[in-house]
């Protein structure tokens, strides 16, 4: 498995802008980086008086530490399936584990960094960590409606004054909410909301919203802040789950008299 913790470890704040050509209509922090302190100043903005969130942003800031309940099981809304497919969860059953990609909102809670691209219709957020991007449409664009059962589902997003809502749908169940074994159905429903509070600060806010697992919508909150370079260049490095995948000899395989 190639990443951060094994090769050089460098990362940087920096500021892009991308153009596409528009859609037709119809763990320990990485040693890479160091999460900033906020510092107070402007927000930085685009040209067409948005905030800017483009630059390169440590996850492991946002301290989800791979729980959404973050030690408070008691105030997790589960409905009775909910609550029961938690607490039969296996370790061993981590998609992640066989490399399936981490989902929504799950990838937010990798050490690894993200770099945010934007213009004034889209925006792109690059993830180091299995080389996953999410493109999110911002000039009206509705969902599509032939997308369902992603992993990364579909995400469109608008602004709400100088705050971003996301919303992603067409997700599938074969992911986990977080490490800690959160599960989700097909229906889940994930609102997130990216707020540019000041030079070197997002605040980030995800709603889980999912009835059949929850009896009511649940929020995270959390803050962005940069990833510092040490050396170099700003970049993300290569990342290759299925290279060098320690994991997979540990599993266990289902078989017809148990488990082997």
């Amino acid at each position: 498995m190639t990443n951060r913790f094994s090769g050089s470890l460098i990362a940087a704040v920096a500021c892009a802008t991308l153009t596409w050509t528009p859609r037709p209509a119809a763990a320990q922090p990485p040693a890479r980086g160091r999460a900033a302190a906020a510092e107070p100043g402007p927000v930085p903005r685009m040209p067409d008086g948005k905030p800017d969130l483009s630059g390169f942003w440590s996850l492991a800031s946002l301290r989800f530490d791979g729980n959404l309940a973050q030690g408070k099981e008691s105030e997790v809304p589960y409905t009775p399936l909910g609550q029961a497919a938690y607490k039969n969860h296996d370790a061993k059953d981590d998609p992640t584990g066989k490399c399936l990609p981490p989902g929504m909102p799950r990838i937010l809670h990798s050490p690894f960094p993200m770099q945010i691209m934007q213009d004034h219709d889209h925006l792109a957020m690059l993830f180091e960590y299995q080389r996953i991007w999410r493109m999110i449409y911002v000039d009206g664009t509705p969902h599509h409606q032939d997308v369902d059962g992603t992993f990364m589902g579909d995400s469109v997003g608008k602004w709400e004054g100088d705050t971003l809502m996301i919303d992603t749908v067409g997700l599938n169940d074969r992911t986990w909410l977080d490490t800690a074994g959160h599960q989700h159905s097909a229906d889940l429903h994930v609102i997130e909301r990216l707020t540019r509070t000041g030079p070197e600060t997002i605040a980030y806010e995800v709603t889980i919203d999912d009835p059949k697992m929850y009896a009511k919508p649940w929020t995270h909150t959390g803050t962005l802040t940069p990833q510092r370079a040490t050396k170099g260049l700003p970049e993300l490095l290569e990342y290759f789950c299925n290279d060098n995948n320690v994991d997979v000899e540990h599993l266990t395989v289902p078989t017809k008299t148990g488990v082997q």
